[in-house]
């Protein structure tokens, strides 16, 4: 006699215990079918959608190259900068440093400070010289003329000589000027004796006239 659970405890000992064949893991792969070649995983990276013909760059234009020998408007309007240009037209005349020279400043009134070209010298140097030439011009004009005194103030070499040999004789500049025809004073612009003489080269007869 007894419970029905001890009878079936009884029963559970006395049998034999089965163990499986295979593991969970290898059962259940089995079971598991294979995905089909034309799914698509999850696990790939997207793929960018193809570029429409509206968004394709087009062909790159470049000009046709154009070499020149020499500089010509183009050239020069190419290598100008309009704006440094401009800046330089806006700023105008700059006065330079205070401490140079006041000479050396920008002059706003050119035409206050222009020298006379009357007053320069060369220009004087050739008045003078055609002032005393036209002179010269004139006594010999009037050289020759009857009813006139014609008294010499140009002197030429040969006159000079005789001034200077007469002077060597021990005549008077009074005495000179009579004898050759002269203006008084004429004589005494060659100034004293010893300024002017006559010199004898050797191997020459004549003598020349030589300052002293």
């Amino acid at each position: 006699m007894g419970s029905a659970s001890s009878k079936a405890a009884k029963a559970a000992g006395s049998a034999a215990r089965q163990y499986p064949s295979r593991s969970p893991l290898a059962s259940a792969a089995t079971n598991t079918p294979a995905p089909s070649p034309n799914a698509t995983t999850t696990n790939a990276a997207p793929q960018p959608p193809a570029p429409s013909a509206a968004q394709q760059p087009g062909p790159t234009v470049r000009p046709a190259p154009s070499a020149s020998g020499s500089r010509d408007a183009a050239i020069n309007l190419d290598a100008s900068d309009p704006d440094f240009a401009q800046s330089l037209r806006n700023l105008g005349p700059v006065q330079p440093n205070p401490t140079l020279s006041p000479t050396s400043a920008f002059n706003q009134n050119p035409a206050a400070y222009q020298a006379d070209p009357r007053l320069n010298p060369a220009v004087l140097v050739l008045s003078a010289r055609a002032e005393l030439a036209s002179q010269a011009d004139a006594e010999i004009a009037e050289t020759g003329r009857r009813g006139r005194e014609n008294l010499r103030e140009f002197l030429d070499v040969y006159t000079i000589r005789q001034i200077l040999t007469f002077r060597e004789q021990g005549r008077s500049n009074d005495a000179i000027e009579k004898h050759l025809s002269l203006k008084k004073g004429v004589v005494s612009r060659l100034g004293t004796d010893g300024v002017f003489g006559l010199i004898q080269e050797s191997g020459r007869a004549e003598k020349e006239v030589r300052m002293v």
